[in-house]
């Protein structure tokens, strides 16, 4: 009888210590997944938003994009996971923008020149007018007061909007020929121009030659007299070293079109309000640190470079400028009037008149 009441007393005992193990090892359980739990959704808080740009590291359009991003981690901390894809690794400004509309990518930074490619619109036509704008102080205050306004209100219809503007130098020539002083200068020069209307009209207007040309194949076509130069912005010509095959840059700036951060609408929508603000109040930032610091300090250490690599500047003065601007304005003014539409047109004349008033 003693030793039974010994073994139930064991029993008992060992039953008790098993409960309490199971007990221990249940709470343990219960803070591991408490803990994986708080660690998922910690996770799941943080959004990713997908970047794609035709710009390379290095370049000044890019490091405004990372700035921009820098700014949106400042105003909330930890928030964005930044997918980012430079260098057209994610392909050309149309196949970007086309993966913005449909929601691929969050956002991509591409060139008006190209939005109007897959999304017609005639609001961004008007930075590639020649002549139109004479700097990009003329288009942030356009921007500011009513050009921004009316691009997002045409970007709409396309699931789009914009985030920021980037304006850094606008766009220029250089040549293997001559220097370039008036419009008969022009004449008879093959240039390479991209497919826009802006560089068209201008060189034709001048008696120019435009050609179509990849942009891949124009260091050879200069080097070969295939061509006899190239119009491009003119922040491109020292690091895609089109100034080890011209003679002549003109500092002469025809059309003043930058890039445009667009961002997909419905995208954009479905973020938590201090997200959306974050990333509007960046964008402001990043405008102002472009017009205040980049654009700037890129133009001078531009034409500095242009001029250390051997290549004659030819500058024009406002004389000149003016000749220019006349003979392209007479050329095709009235055509591009039609082609964007009056309404537009004139309100935007009518602007720069009472801008440069003031």
């Amino acid at each position: 009888m003693k030793m039974k009441k010994i073994w139930t007393i064991l029993l008992t005992a060992a039953m008790v210590f098993s409960l309490c193990a199971c007990g221990n090892n249940q709470k343990k359980e219960q803070e591991t997944d408490t803990g994986s739990a708080s660690s998922k959704e910690a996770s799941e808080d943080k959004i990713k938003i997908s970047i794609a740009t035709p710009c390379a590291d290095g370049n000044p359009m890019m490091d405004l994009v990372y700035y921009w991003q820098e700014q949106v981690d400042e105003i909330l901390p930890g928030r964005v996971e930044w997918e980012t894809y430079p260098n057209s690794t994610m392909g050309s400004e149309r196949e970007i923008g086309e993966m913005v509309m449909d929601g691929t990518l969050s956002g991509a930074l591409v060139g008006p020149s190209n939005i109007t490619a897959f999304a017609p619109m005639q609001t961004v036509r008007l930075q590639d007018m020649p002549f139109l704008f004479k700097d990009g102080d003329e288009l942030y205050a356009a921007g500011e007061e009513w050009m921004n306004e009316a691009i997002n209100k045409e970007c709409e219809s396309y699931g789009l909007t914009t985030i920021f503007y980037e304006y850094i130098m606008g766009q220029e020539i250089e040549n293997t020929k001559r220097p370039i002083y008036t419009p008969d200068d022009v004449k008879g020069l093959k240039i390479r121009v991209y497919d826009s209307p802006g560089p068209y009209n201008f060189l034709e207007a001048c008696g120019g030659l435009p050609v179509a040309m990849a942009f891949s194949e124009v260091y050879t076509g200069v080097q070969q007299g295939a061509i006899d130069g190239l119009y491009t912005t003119t922040s491109n010509f020292v690091p895609q070293k089109f100034t080890e095959v011209c003679k002549y840059h003109t500092k002469l700036t025809i059309t003043n079109l930058g890039m445009t951060m667009l961002f997909n609408l419905d995208t954009l929508n479905s973020y938590p309000q201090d997200l959306q603000d974050a990333m509007k109040e960046a964008g402001k930032r990043t405008e102002k640190y472009c017009q205040e610091v980049v654009s700037p300090d890129t133009k001078t250490k531009t034409y500095d470079d242009i001029a250390a690599a051997g290549v004659e500047i030819n500058e024009v003065t406002e004389e000149q400028y003016q000749v220019f601007a006349d003979q392209v304005s007479d050329y095709c003014y009235e055509k591009l009037r039609e082609d964007v539409g009056s309404e537009l047109w004139d309100k935007c004349i009518n602007w720069l008149e009472e801008y440069r008033s003031r």
